[in-house]
């Protein structure tokens, strides 16, 4: 499992996000939770995938 340098526990971080999703769709509740959005921006083979796996430790 890769890890973020700064934050082993980042690889968890999603799976946890996508279950409370589901349980809060399980339960017909609203998961107010607000994600940071982020849009990247470049030519082909800029890097762009290379930036975001970075910021999430892949």
């Amino acid at each position: 499992m890769a890890t973020h340098a700064g934050n082993p526990n980042m690889e968890l971080l999603i799976p946890m996000i996508n279950q409370l999703q589901h349980i809060f769709t399980s339960v017909n509740a609203k998961l107010t939770l607000t994600l940071p959005q982020i849009a990247v921006v470049g030519a082909q083979s800029a890097g762009k995938s290379s930036v975001l796996e970075n910021i999430v430790g892949r």
